[in-house]
């Protein structure tokens, strides 16, 4: 900075002070070189623009994850569980020498109607029967009413008659030896058995 130096030194002489043109000559020429100095010394300390890292690719994609549907009703079909069973062949009673449906006859039936809705492949055979008093043509005849009576309601409640047999038994299969008011009442029924399906008995 030596000449910086001596422009301050002629600055300071007091024959200088005395010239206006040469002082403001001389002003304007230590400016000059001040901007000068100042200029270099920042373009010596001037940082590098940073180069941003590369990114890796790989990190940032999205990995595919492949979705197969499952079908509810497929499920439902080809692996039925006990409960279906059971509601499929709970039976339905009768009063003495009837064929009309109960309201508890109806509530087992609409519940059936709800498995055989939920599994088409399903097929039921219903089996009607009766007590032992009465001969063996009538209770023939009653037994098949009361067989006839159920497989309407399912099919009121949107099942195929092509999936529901119906025969009658008569007096033929008791379920209870006994001569009583309380053997004759389960006598007097119907009887439910899956004919096809995942359920049909081997």
């Amino acid at each position: 900075m030596p000449t910086l130096a001596l422009s301050l030194q002629l600055l300071a002489a007091p024959h200088f002070m005395r010239n206006n043109s040469i002082m403001h000559d001389i002003i304007r020429h230590t400016a000059f070189l001040v901007a000068l100095s100042a200029a270099s010394v920042g373009c010596g300390g001037r940082n590098q623009a940073e180069t941003p890292a590369p990114q890796d690719q790989e990190s940032s994609s999205t990995p595919t994850i492949q979705y197969t549907p499952v079908s509810v009703e497929k499920i439902s079909d080809e692996r039925p569980d006990d409960a279906r069973r059971a509601t499929l062949e709970q039976r339905i009673y009768f009063g003495f020498d009837q064929s009309d449906l109960s309201p508890a006859a109806r509530q087992v039936l609409g519940d059936k109607a709800e498995v055989l809705r939920t599994t088409p492949s399903l097929s039921l055979r219903i089996e009607g029967h009766a007590d032992e008093r009465g001969s063996d043509e009538y209770n023939l005849a009653l037994s098949n009413r009361r067989a006839a009576a159920a497989k309407r309601l399912l099919v009121s409640f949107g099942i195929s008659s092509d999936r529901l047999e119906t025969v009658g038994y008569g007096e033929e299969q008791p379920l209870e030896q006994e001569e009583s008011e309380a053997a004759w009442a389960h006598n007097r029924r119907d009887e439910f058995r899956v004919t096809s399906g995942p359920l049909a008995q081997q």
